[in-house]
């Protein structure tokens, strides 16, 4: 449902009006209305302001990727934008000494076979007309080629030997089939004790952000809530309109009537002029939902397509139960459908956060989980699926007889056709989603246009719904052959009427011979339309029987191969425990990806397309304090 709203437009003399604003947020329940003068460059303050909340919404997600913490779990402390510049220029620090740190490790390795270089000695040497060079060869070509070669052995280890040669002339010796080194400048024992600093003072600094994280993020948290209100409150003056001079400021916005006592007290208190209304026909007012606790988890599938208008209809309490039914049958295993529930409950206590992968994605859907594993568990059971064995087929429990009759019709074909029940059960559930579309496309556009301008729609939805009912009463044998020719003949002949001759009554009334041509040609277009469109809609909840169908085949060949393994040789049965373990966690993965695009399809495109769902909608945002 969507919640009804009224709209305040306020008069502020304009010295007041800094002091207003403050106490408008407050109050925090009017929604701003947009300024209708869009041409407004956005000040230089209003810039700067969301330049700085970007750093510091950055620096608060780097500091929350050290804990692990997500931005609820986060307690608002004293607003400090020093800590802000101290956590960038320990970023900053930390950039520079681990590049610094990394060339000290390589010549730290380049050096510590040659130990410390007396400098002196082969300064005297290179005034002696004497030039060093060094080389690393193996130790075995060393030993059978280099041993009585002029070459100072320096060091050596289990793989290389470290020697020098010198020359007279200058000239690097020519035939050493070594590789010569070029060795950095400095002692080995002075790179050392560099990158013993620079390692220290690297640890220093990573205790200090860590510290940061932990214990004085609240501090970062309060000062992005500072700016959130500030730009707030710059974005609520963009959207003020100047009048009398600028000396008058005009202010429009939107509040539930729920809130009504609030605003009536706030306006009580407040010396300002102001006017309240209900919203018309060509005011753009924004939404907020008003659900209930089961529906609300599902709204903000409804927010993902967008939000409905004020005028229109809440999709959210059909996609609610739809969905949840179209997710369980995709999934259509038990276990897998109590997995969810357990995780679920795991969430929702805050214990599943650390989940690799699966903590951050599911972050915040406990509730939804638990609503959609029980429904998986129910509908698994009435399917006879766990962990992708039959239960039917089970030999360790004793099933009555009359439950397995149960199975044995759910998992056979439906009764008079050769098809599956669970795939005619499908088709069945689709078209009664997409009956429920209809009705509700016939009343919202009644509702916005007028009965007799919506007769056309209004007669398909009679001739689907009306023969669905009448062929059904007749097949249960409540109607009789001929009652149910005659009810049929009835409503093809009202529905005719309304689709073909009535489905534009204000062009027959405007120009009548015309309208009589026009409209039936008009009816004939729409009628393929219809009969194409309906029938491609209807099919596509036959992937919920496929989807099913797959997940429980994929979890039968993990248990058919741990089975084997098990059998086959020593050992099989820890390695079928793992086989199954990681088989029916990936089956379990896939399906949840699965059960959850599809059904959102079937939502999103066949539902809101019959229905006339446009989602062009604005969020309720109130301005308030963060």
């Amino acid at each position: 449902m969507i919640q009804k709203m009224k709209k305040l437009t306020f008069l502020v003399y304009h010295r007041e009006y800094d002091r207003f604003l403050v106490e408008l947020q407050k109050l925090g329940v009017l929604h701003i209305q947009p300024s209708a003068d869009q041409s407004k460059a956005e000040p230089d303050s209003l810039r700067r302001l969301k330049e700085q909340l970007g750093v510091v919404q950055d620096v608060k997600a780097s500091l929350m990727k050290l804990t692990g913490m997500f931005d609820e779990d986060i307690v608002p402390a004293d607003a400090d934008e020093n800590l802000v510049n101290r956590v960038l220029a320990i970023a900053e620090r930390l950039r520079i000494v681990e590049n610094t740190l990394d060339k000290a490790r390589r010549d730290d390795k380049l050096l510590a076979p040659w130990g410390d270089i007396d400098k002196a000695q082969m300064e005297r040497m290179h005034q002696a007309g004497l030039q060093e060079y060094y080389y690393k060869v193996s130790c075995s070509y060393f030993d059978r080629e280099l041993a009585d070669y002029s070459a100072l052995e320096v060091s050596r280890d289990k793989k290389f030997v470290y020697f020098i040669t010198f020359s007279l002339d200058g000239k690097e010796p020519e035939g050493i089939a070594a590789l010569p080194l070029t060795l950095p400048a400095g002692l080995y024992s002075e790179v050392r004790a560099q990158a013993d600093a620079l390692e220290e003072e690297k640890r220093q600094l990573i205790a200090e952000r860590q510290e940061i994280a932990g214990n004085r993020i609240g501090c970062i948290k309060a000062y992005e809530l500072e700016l959130l209100n500030k730009i707030a409150r710059e974005e609520a003056d963009l959207d003020t309109l100047r009048a009398a001079g600028d000396t008058v400021m005009v202010l429009e916005g939107w509040f539930p009537v729920t809130q009504c006592a609030a605003v009536e007290d706030f306006l009580k208190k407040s010396d300002v002029y102001y006017e309240m209304r209900d919203p018309v026909d060509t005011d753009t007012v924004p939404t907020q939902f008003c659900n209930n606790r089961f529906n609300r988890m599902f709204e903000r599938l409804t927010k993902m397509y967008g939000y409905p208008c004020y005028n229109e209809w809440d999709p959210t309490p059909v996609v609610a139960p739809f969905f949840t039914l179209f997710f369980a049958i995709c999934m259509g295993d038990a276990m897998y459908g109590v997995i969810m529930m357990i995780y679920g409950m795991l969430e929702v206590s805050g214990k599943a956060k650390k989940t690799p992968i699966l903590g951050e994605m599911l972050h915040g859907c406990g509730d939804i989980l638990i609503a959609l594993g029980a429904a998986t568990t129910v509908i698994g059971l009435s399917l006879g699926t766990v962990f992708g064995t039959n239960i039917a087929e089970w030999t360790f429990i004793s099933l009555s007889p009359a439950v397995k009759d149960y199975y044995h019709f759910v998992q056979g074909n439906f009764p008079g056709t050769t098809y599956s029940f669970q795939m005619v059960a499908a088709i069945i559930i689709g078209v009664l989603h997409l009956c429920i579309a209809m009705i509700v496309k016939a009343v919202l556009f009644s509702k916005k246009e007028g009965f007799m301008n919506n007769l056309g729609q209004w007669g398909w939805t009679l001739l689907m719904i009306g023969g669905i009912i009448t062929g059904s009463l007749w097949a249960v044998g409540t109607l009789s052959q001929e009652a149910t020719t005659y009810v049929l003949i009835g409503i093809g002949a009202v529905a005719a009427l309304c689709i073909y001759f009535l489905n534009n009554v204000q062009r027959l009334r405007s120009k009548f011979v015309q309208g009589l041509i026009i409209n039936p040609l008009a009816g004939l277009y729409d009628t393929y339309n219809m009969a194409s469109g309906l029938l491609g809609d209807v099919l596509s909840y036959v992937r919920l029987y496929a989807l099913c169908l797959a997940g429980g085949v994929l979890g039968s060949a993990f248990n058919s191969i741990g089975s084997m393994c098990a059998d086959s040789f020593a050992g099989g049965i820890a390695v079928a425990i793992l086989i199954y373990a990681i088989g029916h966690l990936l089956n379990l993965l896939l399906s949840g990806i699965s059960a959850f695009v599809h059904p959102l399809r079937l939502n999103f495109v066949e539902y809101f397309k019959n229905s006339g769902y446009e989602g062009r909608g604005t969020a309720y945002e109130p301005f308030k304090n963060k």
